[in-house]
């Protein structure tokens, strides 16, 4: 929702520079609380790619999202947008974000989850603060999308067959503005290929027009455009550099938020996994990372793997080394630390082997040119020791011509 401005600047600074410091300060923490709210991590799931943009306007925002994977079938995702302006909105939005997680841990309707939400903000918030809300339901095993909507932009569907979009349209008033709030709750299926688009109204504003239905009429020219060949994590990487022009051109006054998940096609699937080297019919496990703290959940659920099929203890230890290094390798050498590139991972695990292969979007290097850390002149030198233990702890390595692309094999040594 746009923001009213604020008279907080001039109070700051009536009230001297003692105070000015103590309100920047309080600020400051703020922010930081409001950004540990923010997920960094989003759930690896099987044939689901997510990404996700939060671009509060000011030092902190009213919008949150939060991804939950409740189950190994069902997945929520809920997106909201406080009426307001500065802390007090935020505070509100974290209040919003921790009712939201709880209810939705409790019961798995969406409507039922915006009513008990709704009751509880009546009871703790003025009435001069509502909320705009969607929750929403993935049940994985048959893709069926159930949503309820608290007068909130509405989410769209590219349909990937009939490359058409379709709003997800449904009743819902605000939270927080009456007990006998009535909320519609709808489902849909989704089919391999489509994408689900959820955003804040902030995001109307990147796209420069004289009225919003004009806006809208942008955002879904630029959705067909790069659901064409991109992915989410290129599409969010567009979004974040259109709010950076925006930005430049005219300040913008309202928080954008949004997250994309595209629903992977057999086809898809296949291109990733020529890319990592695997034939078509390998059994892949993929996934996406492009922040160090997703790394440990990454290597999680291929050290699991190996866990449930009985590989030794020290090979699972050594695994979790290697994972680490090549994770972190990909982010900050091939990556150069650029969170809008994603490092894709695939793994296939049996009682005979464990085949991992990394591939991240940088220029890639030449392995060769890596010097031998054992060697007397290079023994002071950092680089080149992390590739060694891969090599030590491992059966074999190869790498992609390109050098973007890692693959290491490891025998069960029970097997």
């Amino acid at each position: 929702m746009p923001k009213q401005k604020s008279n907080n600047k001039i109070e700051m600074l009536e009230a001297g520079p003692q105070a000015h410091s103590a309100m920047d300060e309080d600020l400051l923490i703020a922010r930081k609380i409001q950004k540990a709210m923010v997920p960094q991590c989003l759930p690896a799931v099987e044939g689901l790619e997510m990404a996700s943009l939060y671009l509060p306007s000011g030092a902190v925002g009213g919008d949150l999202f939060d991804v939950i994977q409740l189950t190994e079938d069902i997945l929520v995702l809920v997106i909201f947008d406080v009426a307001g302006h500065g802390v007090s909105a935020a505070l509100i939005s974290a209040m919003a974000k921790v009712s939201f997680s709880n209810h939705i841990r409790s019961v798995t309707s969406p409507r039922t989850v915006m009513e008990r939400v709704n009751s509880e903000m009546i009871r703790n918030i003025s009435a001069d603060y509502y909320l705009t809300a969607l929750v929403a339901y993935l049940d994985m095993h048959d893709n069926k999308l159930t949503y309820c909507n608290a007068g909130h932009t509405y989410p769209i569907i590219f349909k990937r067959k009939e490359r058409t979009l379709v709003p997800l349209c449904s009743t819902g008033v605000f939270v927080g503005v009456s007990d006998k709030g009535y909320y519609e709750e709808k489902s849909v299926h989704l089919n391999p290929g489509d994408w689900l688009f959820l955003f804040t109204d902030g995001i109307y504003r990147m796209f420069k027009a004289d009225n919003e239905l004009l806006s809208r009429k942008l955002l879904e020219k630029e959705i067909l455009k790069l659901t064409a060949d991109g992915s989410p994590q290129s599409f969010v990487a567009s979004l974040q550099k259109r709010h950076d022009r925006r930005s430049l051109d005219d300040d913008m006054d309202d928080d954008v938020t949004a997250v994309v998940v595209e629903f992977l096609t057999q086809s898809r699937k296949n291109q990733i996994k020529e890319k990592l080297g695997f034939k078509l019919d390998d059994p892949v496990y993929l996934q996406y990372i492009s922040y160090f703290e997703e790394m440990d959940r990454a290597a999680a659920i291929i050290l699991s793997g190996m866990d449930s099929l009985g590989y030794p203890d020290e090979s699972i230890r050594k695994m979790k080394i290697i994972l680490t290094e090549l994770f972190a390798n990909a982010i900050y050498h091939g990556n150069k630390g650029d969170h809008s590139k994603k490092v894709t991972v695939g793994h296939i695990i049996n009682k005979k082997k464990i085949l991992v292969s990394i591939m991240d979007e940088g220029d890639g290097f030449d392995p060769k040119i890596i010097p031998d850390p054992t060697l007397p002149e290079n023994l002071i030198k950092d680089c080149g020791r992390g590739l060694y233990i891969v090599h030590s702890y491992v059966d074999k390595v190869e790498f992609s011509g390109k050098g973007n692309r890692i693959t290491v094999t490891k025998y069960h040594s029970g097997a």
